[in-house]
């Protein structure tokens, strides 16, 4: 097996990017547009994307809102409404959801791909990668595109615009990214790339840790107020770019394991949210340094990513259930060997580690 990199085909990024969606667009080979996203997404940038479509002389087929779950019904009921209107070019507007929606349809029907983030909650816009769920909230599995998209455009400023826990949610998968490319570098696992995992991955995984840590709180002030500062610009960027290559090349491990673990126990809280608590308990499995578990807690605590099993709805008898489901999805690419037993007792040691932090 070799080390495999992969990243979209052009990634643009501004404060009033929208305002030259039409020059993006008009790189694409496409003549006719299936656009999806959630409500609120489409409200704040679908006309600004239409307009874009439009100047690069592409035809609008269908727009299906509403956009806010990854199942194979959905899934369906879109890859049948894009088929029907023969549409060659899939846009997805949105969060992760969107993201993940518009990667399983355009795959479906071999279309070219471009999505539009509204929040950098996420580090799925760049990627490969669809994660799909059952009707009931519960993760099933991870589907792929047979490429990267043809076009992430991101207008900073309509990131600001939005509520600043979506940027904070963004920064906890990024504060992941680079322990779990360290986890499957030293395993030589497979990653999402379908390779070994990349020096340059892991090298971006560690810049986006780096920005979220010394950039993070600033950018949150700065988004609170709707403002986009060179901090916002760093931010977005190591949630969107830097954390969506470092971790489908670098690899991903126990934190989303346990995040998976957590939401098969009904848990629906951010994804941001459920990975930064288990990149504690991750490294907590992995028997790492106090101090750098120490450093995370500081970061997490630094942006409002702080929670306990509590607030997340998990009981003491949940946590046996956490453990068995994490070690299915991606503990086994840990450097130890993280039985069930293991993952529980990190996810009880984590909970606690948050609870003192908060009493000192």
């Amino acid at each position: 097996m070799h080390r495999r990199f992969v990243s979209p085909r052009a990634y643009v990024q501004g404060a009033g990017a929208l305002d030259d969606a039409g020059a993006e667009f008009d790189r694409l080979d496409a003549e006719r547009a299936f656009v999806l996203g959630g409500d609120t997404a489409l409200a704040t940038a679908g006309d600004a994307v239409s307009t874009g479509l439009a100047d690069a002389g592409i035809d609008v087929v269908h727009t299906a809102p509403g956009v806010d779950r990854c199942t194979d019904p959905a899934l369906d009921d879109h890859v049948d409404d894009a088929a029907a209107a023969g549409a060659d070019l899939v846009v997805g507007v949105g969060g992760g959801v969107a993201m993940d929606v518009a990667t399983a349809v355009a795959d479906r029907i071999d279309a070219t791909m471009a999505v539009v983030p509204t929040i950098a909650s996420t580090d799925a816009p760049t990627s490969t990668v669809a994660v799909v769920y059952d009707d009931a909230g519960n993760f099933r599995e991870v589907r792929y595109r047979d490429r990267n998209p043809e076009l992430v455009l991101v207008d900073t400023a309509v990131v600001a615009a939005a509520p600043a826990r979506f940027l904070a949610y963004g920064m906890g998968d990024a504060v992941a990214t680079r322990f779990e490319a360290e986890a499957v570098a030293a395993t030589g696992g497979l990653t999402d790339a379908d390779g070994e995992s990349s020096f340059a991955a892991r090298a971006l995984a560690e810049e986006a840790y780096r920005r979220v840590r010394e950039y993070g709180p600033d950018a949150l002030a700065a988004v609170r107020r709707d403002a986009v500062t060179p901090a916002v610009e760093r931010v977005v960027e190591a949630n969107t770019l830097l954390s969506g290559l470092g971790f489908e090349s670098g690899g991903t491990a126990g934190a989303h394991a346990v995040q998976i673990g957590l939401t098969n126990v009904g848990v629906r809280e951010p994804h941001g949210l459920l990975v930064g608590f288990g990149t504690v308990a991750e490294l907590l499995a992995r028997d790492a340094d106090p101090a750098t578990v120490s450093e995370v807690l500081d970061c997490l605590f630094a942006i409002g990513l702080d929670v306990t099993l509590d607030e997340l709805g998990v009981e003491d008898g949940d946590i046996g259930a956490v453990g068995d489901r994490a070690c299915e999805h991606g503990m086994d690419l840990e450097p130890v060997d993280a039985s069930p037993r293991r993952v529980a007792d990190a996810i009880r040691t984590a909970d606690e580690l948050v609870r003192e932090r908060r009493e000192a």
